[in-house]
């Protein structure tokens, strides 16, 4: 919540005298999620008792009610979720995104894409140094309740800085394209906190005695943060009144707001998991395994109850030793009467063996629902146990099922990551200028983000499949009619394969720079020739006037003996 306070641009809005209008905003905001709040409570309750804040219908806490939960199953599955798509949409280890332009006539310009390369580089490194990896974790965690939010803004220290907004705590409504446009949020802070974050002067004078007579105490007061589609904005229009975004920040049942403020670039990324027409809010995998995790829980009562009858039965004595029986293992209890005994009062020996099969395939049930057991399956991978081939066919279907979520992250969520990032880092400068040749080449461009994660690529591998297929088949046609050879254009087919792995552009030279190689390649290969030629020429000079010089004797010795032959001695003789 401090960094929220900085992260208005400072533009001041003066349309809004008051928090009436933002408050009633807000009011609706909230009582449109209402038909959700009942199945993100049993998800609570019975699934991920420590996320989210939510309260009952009485409006009391049911944060960390562990009560229910017999079973943590459903939070192990959940926990392997968020790692397994942490790990395959934006692993911190390795490159998951690349930076293009959107002209596909000008991807292909290698200078540009050394420049965005650049911008790349400099952006995974403030993901790594900011706390951006640990945000995205913590919303691929609460991806079970079909949404998580976080905000991301400008920080001095490490470039961005991460804010989660966790389930309960927050409102927001999408625009006519079914995005996330206005979202709100309420937090908890105590009066010093608020002094640190706001100005003094903004805050009501019964805070502003308080500070001045060094009155502090624990009471907290609820702030709420409002971000929604700026009416004034035109596109172009240059000024802080036209910003796109306004923010407004307010305490609850104040009429003043602590500050008002404006963004470019909408601040907060919404990630959903499934989302039904152009409804707000989704649903996740909590929602799938619902009803099978309350079976489960009461599976595992069941259980439990069988197995302490079995190892406490309730037991049959007689009246003498109702309260005289000792039940401790080695115990003695005695009497004076053979016939008082002390039995189980019926069998107690059970069968758990069918119990405990439906308890696992319930529990399989609920895995499948979290994709745990895809995760599982690519973990593999990174051990070495399969090849990133066999990994991606056995799980072909699985990956196919998983692909409309892996779509809508990528669309609404680390797109709006990316270029939230990117317009933070443009606009402190932190990215070095383009080089004067490429400057107006650029200028006005739309970048493009290609994903190059995992499971990106698994979603790309028909891609890859398709291009080593047909060039399979031109090497075979090629043994039998070597002219197909000419059908093959080796450099488009590279570019095309290093464009489905989102190769960097350092890996490879440009068009103009490999032919400008292959050029020298050949000149240097048929001067090699040339000289080679005259080399052997030189070597076989003294041997061919040797010839030259024999042929010429034996010219002259047949001449004489033709002539002798036909009766004229003088012919071919010297004279």
């Amino acid at each position: 919540m401090s960094l929220l306070a900085r992260a208005p641009t400072g533009a001041k809005f003066k349309e809004l005298g008051n928090t009436k209008e933002v408050s009633q905003k807000v009011e609706r905001l909230f009582d449109a999620q209402q038909s959700h709040l009942k199945v993100w409570r049993e998800i609570k309750k019975y699934q991920l008792p420590f996320i989210g804040k939510l309260n009952d219908t009485n409006g009391k806490a049911i944060d960390y009610d562990t009560s229910h939960l017999l079973d943590s199953y459903a939070s192990h599955c959940n926990d392997i979720f968020a790692s397994g798509v942490m790990s395959g949409l934006t692993p911190p280890s390795r490159q998951w995104f690349k930076l293009t332009l959107a002209n596909s006539g000008l991807q292909a310009n290698h200078e540009m894409s050394a420049v965005l390369d650049q911008r790349h580089e400099i952006m995974q490194a403030i993901f790594g140094k900011s706390n951006f990896y640990i945000g995205c974790y913590q919303a691929y965690q609460e991806l079970a309740y079909g949404q998580a939010a976080m905000g991301i803004f400008r920080d001095t220290r490490t470039g961005i800085r991460v804010e989660q907004f966790t389930i309960g705590t927050y409102a927001m409504s999408v625009g006519s394209n079914g995005i996330v446009d206005t979202f709100t949020v309420k937090r908890s802070m105590t009066l010093m906190q608020i002094a640190e974050q706001f100005s003094v002067e903004s805050m009501p004078s019964g805070m502003q005695d308080l500070l001045r007579n060094h009155t502090y105490s624990a009471d907290t007061y609820t702030v709420y943060w409002l971000v929604e589609p700026n009416r004034d904005y035109v596109n172009g229009k240059i000024g802080k009144r036209h910003m796109k975004y306004r923010s407004y920040y307010w305490l609850e049942g104040e009429e003043t707001f602590l500050e008002v403020g404006g963004f470019n670039t909408f601040p907060v990324c919404v990630a959903r998991y499934q989302v039904v027409g152009n409804e707000t809010y989704a649903v996740g995998a909590g929602w799938y395994a619902n009803d099978d995790v309350k079976m489960l829980q009461t599976l595992m009562s069941d259980r439990l109850r069988a197995v302490e009858l079995m190892v406490k039965p309730p037991m049959q004595v007689s009246s003498s030793l109702a309260y005289n029986v000792n039940l401790i293992p080695g115990g003695i209890t005695t009497t004076d009467n053979p016939n008082d005994v002390v039995k189980p009062l019926f069998d107690v020996n059970m069968q758990l063996g069918p119990l405990g099969e439906v308890v696992m395939e319930t529990r399989e049930n609920i895995k499948r629902c979290y994709n745990a057991d895809l995760f599982l399956m690519l973990e593999q991978l990174d051990s070495g146990q399969m090849t990133a081939r066999e990994v991606m066919e056995r799980t072909q279907e699985k990956l196919q099922q998983l692909g409309p979520v892996v779509e809508r992250l990528q669309y609404e969520f680390l797109n709006n990551v990316i270029e939230r990032t990117y317009a933070i880092l443009s606009d402190a400068k932190i990215f070095p200028p383009i080089p004067e040749e490429l400057r107006e080449t650029l200028s006005d461009k739309e970048i493009k983000v290609d994903f190059t994660s995992p499971l990106a690529q698994a979603q790309k591998l028909a891609g890859l499949t398709t291009i080593e297929q047909a060039f399979g088949f031109a090497m075979n046609m090629m043994q039998v009619y070597p002219e197909v050879k000419a059908k093959i254009n080796p450099i488009g087919l590279v570019n095309e394969y290093f464009k489905y792995l989102g190769a960097p552009a350092a890996m490879s030279f440009s068009d103009e720079e490999t032919q400008a190689k292959l050029e020298q390649e050949q000149q240097a290969m048929m001067a090699q020739q040339e000289q080679m030629q005259q080399q052997q020429m030189l070597e076989q000079a003294p041997n061919l006037a040797k010839a030259t010089k024999d042929m010429a004797e034996a010219a002259n010795t047949n001449q004489s003996a033709v002539g002798n032959w036909l009766g004229m001695p003088g012919l071919g003789g010297e004279e």
